[in-house]
């Protein structure tokens, strides 16, 4: 016989088992009574045989073949998976193939690699080649232009030399420095002029235009501003 107990929380444990209890709101736990295992049958349950429980022969029937119709598939499945495994597993013969196709592959694209670098190689060398060649003209240009400056150069500081040197026979030496005074007041020398209407330039300070030859009159040059 079964009945149910209830206990307060923290109580001491019980004399006989138990089983898991739920706790309430109110603080309490429901608890089953089980019987010891030491217990042994019922009287009233002693001598009594249950009744065997008789299955209809179609059910059985319907089970034994849903069972084997799920021992087959199963069966087929497993196989499928072990030829699938054998088939892709890294010995098999669509393995190896692959293995030699990706091989094959990379050494294709090697030797493309290879080809490649040597194009590029080719490539490179002519671009240093023509690169070097230009430079070589360049420095060779330079050089050329260089030496014309430098010989320019060279022209022009001869040229104010010589200019230079004939200009100093014109200067007045110390020993002679009375005498050239004597000669320039014995010669004065007028720079003034005056430019006429016409363009005529006369030199002097009391120079008329009738004192000079038509012939012998200097005149400025024309220039017409754009």
């Amino acid at each position: 016989m079964s009945s149910c107990l209830r206990s307060f929380v923290g109580a001491p444990s019980l004399w006989y088992p138990v089983s898991e209890a739920s706790v309430t709101l109110l603080g309490t736990q429901a608890v089953r009574w089980r019987k010891p295992r030491w217990v042994p049958v019922a009287p009233s349950k002693k001598f009594k045989i249950p009744p065997r429980k008789i299955t209809p022969p179609e059910e059985v029937h319907e089970l034994r073949r849903l069972n084997n119709n799920y021992n087959t598939q199963m069966r087929a499945l497993r196989h499928h998976l072990t030829q699938e495994k054998k088939r892709t597993a890294d010995t098999s013969e669509l393995a190896m193939q692959q293995v030699a196709q990706e091989e094959e592959e990379h050494q294709r694209l090697m030797e493309y690699n290879r080809q490649e670098n040597l194009r590029v190689a080719a490539l490179r060398e002519e671009r240093v080649r023509k690169e070097y060649e230009a430079e070589l003209a360049r420095v060779e240009a330079s050089k050329v232009k260089q030496a014309q400056k430098a010989a320019a150069a060279e022209e022009e500081a001869l040229r104010i030399i010589n200019e230079t040197q004939e200009f100093v026979k014109t200067f007045i030496k110390r020993e002679d420095l009375e005498k050239a005074i004597e000669e320039a007041m014995a010669n004065p020398k007028d720079y003034n002029f005056a430019i006429d209407q016409d363009g005529h330039v006369l030199r002097g300070h009391n120079t008329c235009v009738e004192d000079v030859d038509e012939k012998d009159r200097e005149k400025l040059e024309s220039r017409v501003l754009i």
